[in-house]
């Protein structure tokens, strides 16, 4: 009986910990202004692009290994691990000059590399030991309703990031804030820059803490590095093999590989999207932060979708949701845009509930978080060529004749750059969902998913 309530007692331990980690590890103060913050050092979309390529193809690399090791040798190690180089990778922005010379694009190359070391120990290996912590204690069954909450705290702790990150990098607001607490000096435009990233430092200094607190659930293997590394490459091959031979992870896989990659390019261009709808700077985080909302309401709605329908069905829903929404942002509808953009938002929260509850509901104890890190590998290996083919759109834009009047309007070269490259997005997910469709039904015939 003590044993019963000893593994509860360390399950809730756990969660809590897992929920502050995962909420502090996503939501950045820097995301409102992602995009721009990169062109505000001097740096093109080309190399924004070949930057994120680069943060992919780590994660790709990494991304399978470091769940095989978080099997084998544990995963609070890993999240640990996480931890450490969340900071590293902000101390990396911070010392960035913003003078547009190589040391920018090296210094950023590093943050890039670094975040995708961090993004590969984390993946899977924090919802691996959650759910084992709750399977330990005989509460796996509760797994649904955990996930929705932590999805819904960290849409809060999402709300606050990009309120507080768009407003602080506005010098304006800042030097309205001192003013009115009396200080009588003002900051510059290029001090207040690196506001959001510094308070992404503290908070890397909170997803350190949670790591340190949580309590591993396996048992230690006393293996050395060469058997543990022997051990963690016998783990992805039968994690491979299983995800290869299986319908419902082979079919999740690849759904999440055209949802997830076409989504997180948006994301990582929206601040630009914003301003070329006519959005104010100001209010950039706020819209960010109300998209970050739908958390609130859509995990609940994906719950409900999984309880009462198939993954196929729900994978079409999404698939719809998203191909309305990709169409719309092509407009670029000033203000009115920001509706369409809502969908892919709610497609991507959708997603992420699914994709999570299905494999881990589906994944044994002993390659739970191998598994994870499959999904993560595919979903960053088609997320890094999305990276890689934007640049290479761009660059084929800009080759042809720029007519500097488009859509009723005068624009800027680079802004009807993007909104060329953005009418492009809707026709490479059709293309890619029915290439995605075919693989399935070639490999597994009319099988549900």
């Amino acid at each position: 009986m003590s044993e019963i309530t000893d593994a509860k007692s360390r399950a809730m331990k756990n969660l809590r910990f897992f929920i502050v980690f995962r909420m502090f590890f996503n939501a950045r103060f820097y995301y409102p202004v992602f995009a721009i913050y990169f062109l505000e050092h001097g740096l093109t979309w080309e190399q924004f692009g070949i930057l994120n390529g680069i943060w992919a193809i780590t994660i790709i690399l990494l991304e399978v290994p470091s769940g095989a090791i978080a099997d084998t040798l544990g995963r609070k190690r890993l999240l640990v691990l996480a931890g450490v180089f969340m900071v590293l990778e902000m101390l990396a922005l911070l010392v960035a000059p913003m003078d547009g010379s190589a040391w920018v694009f090296s210094l950023f190359a590093v943050n890039r590399i670094i975040s995708g070391v961090a993004e590969a120990a984390a993946s899977g290996a924090d919802e691996a030991l959650a759910y084992d912590s709750l399977k330990e204690a005989g509460m796996e069954k509760e797994w649904g309703k955990v996930l929705e909450k932590a999805q819904r705290y960290t849409s809060l702790a999402f709300f606050f990031a990009m309120m507080t990150g768009s407003a602080f990098y506005d010098s304006g607001f800042v030097n309205a804030c001192l003013n009115f607490l009396g200080f009588d000096f003002s900051v510059s435009d290029g001090t207040t820059v690196k506001i959001p990233v510094f308070l992404t430092f503290l908070s890397s200094l909170i997803v350190l803490g949670a790591a340190l607190g949580l309590k591993e659930t396996m048992l230690e293997s006393g293996q050395g590095a060469l058997e543990a590394i022997r051990s963690s490459l016998r783990k992805t091959k039968k994690a491979g093999i299983w995800i290869l031979t299986t319908a419902l992870p082979f079919g999740i896989l690849l759904a999440a590989m055209i949802l997830d990659s076409i989504i997180r390019q948006f994301l990582t261009i929206a601040s630009a999207y914003w301003s070329v709808i006519e959005l104010p700077l100001w209010t950039f985080g706020l819209v960010a932060s109300g998209m970050s909302l739908m958390g609130l309401f859509v995990p609940r709605l994906a719950r409900s979708l999984a309880d009462r329908n198939s993954p196929a069905f729900n994978f079409f829903l999404l698939c719809a949701v998203l191909t309305a929404g990709l169409f719309g942002i092509g407009f670029a509808f000033p203000l009115w845009g920001i509706l369409p953009a809502a969908l892919l938002y709610a497609s991507m929260q959708g997603m992420h509930y699914l994709t999570s509850r299905y494999l881990n509901e589906e994944a044994s104890s002993e390659q739970r978080a191998t598994v994870l890190s499959f999904k993560g590998l595919s979903t960053n290996l088609s997320y890094g060529a999305v990276s890689i083919l934007y640049s290479g759109l761009i660059v084929w834009i800009k080759s042809e004749e720029i007519d500097p009047i488009a859509m009723g309007k005068k624009m800027t070269e680079q802004d009807f750059v993007f909104v060329q490259a953005l009418g492009w997005f809707p026709w490479y997910f059709l293309v890619t969902f029915v290439l995605i469709v075919l693989t399935y039904r070639l490999r597994f015939g009319k099988k549900s998913a």
